[in-house]
């Protein structure tokens, strides 16, 4: 992360929380007698910090310039402690490693604010087995309740900014029991036919709004990520698993919610957490969504670097490996190869397009023979005999080498039709994971241009 200037600790008096200049948000941490190397800030469910920490127990942690509020989880080894910061901000946390709960504390402009994150705990919701009017009455009691205690520690004068966004979250920490109240009425009373109806969708409706000074807020982007899906299927939208959810909520996002960082924000974070929870195959309608929707470069460099992440194809990258035989039985795998570019033909015997290129492979081979490149035909044929027949007929040029059918380089490679040519360099790093066809015009212009070939 790029270094961002440090605000002095000792330009902020007491608890004071209203002055604050606009540079990016850091957090400086000491650390007295640490049992551990490192100190982690969790952002949300796809973002995360490591700081570590130098022989003096210190460290730093410099967040995006983006961030406006952030409500984070300071992280110590198992134990997680809750933090806000805002953009600007230069805090200090200290503790004592070996009594981390005990002993945290936040100095710097939101102190107040964090003193009040680090000693209060939010009522539990009401009963799900009691009536929609008494949870959803109870529920508002609660809110109103911690609220007061919010007031009762003087933060709209301490920490105005806070107090407002915290006021916020805190109406959409106790909205989020609204989402599961009829699924845990049918479980408290045993009434599986029970439903609120459009109460219950009109309550989530109002709150299923872009809150821009809500964008980093966890709560609400929770409440978002499982009301939107509720919304959609109050439309007739059917969602069967975690990828339909997924999709059907970002595209709601991208055509309903307008242009803004709680936009952005939500899109990055759902595009986040499903590649890292399921990772990219079968994904190109997220894909489509999130290359048309994301706009904001940091987060869209940082969906495509996750996408790069998981994407073992990448050019540069090693390529998959196989294992194949040829026609006397012989095994070989990748490193076999290594020492001339490999141009790879998938194919298979009953594949009409796989035939159609042979000709053109043929004159393609003729024309680098004596070159620095080998061309490996992979057969996907399931039947070996159908694989062999075909060499007798074709005559074809190269190493020609039959894949067993557990064989997984295929699917490594996303392969879902054939012919596929794929272009490794002589250490068996991925030039081109979709190569040219032989017929293709410009192949050999290509080829030609290849370093050391």
């Amino acid at each position: 992360m790029k270094k961002l200037l440090i605000i002095a600790l000792s330009a902020f008096l007491g608890a004071a929380c209203t002055s604050r200049p606009s540079a990016g948000t850091t957090l400086d941490i000491e650390v007295t007698n640490p049992t551990l190397s490192n100190v982690g800030l969790l952002v949300d469910r796809s973002t995360a910090y490591t700081a570590e920490l130098d022989k003096h127990g210190r460290a730093t942690i410099t967040l995006p310039e983006g961030v406006e509020y952030l409500y984070g989880r300071l992280v110590y080894g198992e134990q997680l402690r809750p933090i806000f910061l805002q953009r600007g901000d230069g805090a200090t946390v200290r503790f004592d490693g070996l009594h981390f709960a005990e002993s945290l504390e936040v100095e710097g402009a939101n102190r107040a604010a964090n003193d009040y994150l680090r000693t209060t705990t939010l009522p539990e919701a009401p009963s799900y087995e009691v009536s929609w009017d008494d949870f959803t009455r109870g529920l508002r009691e609660r809110t109103d309740g911690i609220i007061r205690l919010l007031e009762a520690r003087n933060l709209d004068s301490l920490c105005p900014d806070f107090a407002r966004i915290e006021r916020l979250r805190l109406r959409y920490a106790y909205a989020q029991p609204l989402l599961v109240y009829e699924m845990g009425h049918q479980m408290m009373s045993g009434d599986t036919t029970f439903r609120v109806g459009q109460p219950l969708t009109d309550s989530v409706r109002g709150l299923t709004v872009a809150r821009e000074e809500l964008a980093d807020v966890p709560e609400y982007r929770d409440f978002l990520r499982f009301a939107i899906p509720l919304l959609l299927r109050d439309e007739g939208v059917s969602i069967d698993n975690s990828y339909e959810r997924t999709v059907a909520t970002m595209r709601y996002i991208g055509e309903r919610f307008p242009e803004g960082r709680a936009k952005q924000a939500m899109l990055r974070s759902l595009a986040l957490e499903y590649l890292q929870t399921e990772g990219v195959r079968n994904t190109g309608e997220l894909q489509n969504l999130a290359n048309s929707y994301l706009t904001d470069p940091q987060m869209l460099a940082d969906y495509r670097a996750e996408i790069a992440r998981h994407d073992l194809t990448a050019a540069g990258r090693p390529s998959p490996d196989f294992t194949a035989t040829d026609r006397t039985g012989r095994s070989y795998t990748l490193s076999d190869l290594q020492g001339k570019y490999l141009y790879i033909d998938l194919w298979a015997s009953w594949c009409g397009p796989c035939k159609q290129e042979l000709p053109h492979l043929k004159r393609l081979a003729e024309r680098f023979e004596g070159k620095e490149i080998l061309f490996l035909g992979l057969s996907v044929d399931k039947d070996r005999e159908a694989w062999e027949k075909a060499l007798d007929e074709e005559q074809l040029p190269g190493l020609q080498l039959w894949l067993e059918p557990s064989s997984s380089f295929a699917a490594d490679y996303g392969v879902e039709s054939i012919p596929r040519f794929i272009l490794l360099d002589k250490e068996g790093h991925i030039v081109q994971s979709d190569m040219l066809r032989p017929s293709s015009e410009g192949i050999e212009a290509y080829l030609e241009k290849l370093k050391g070939l």
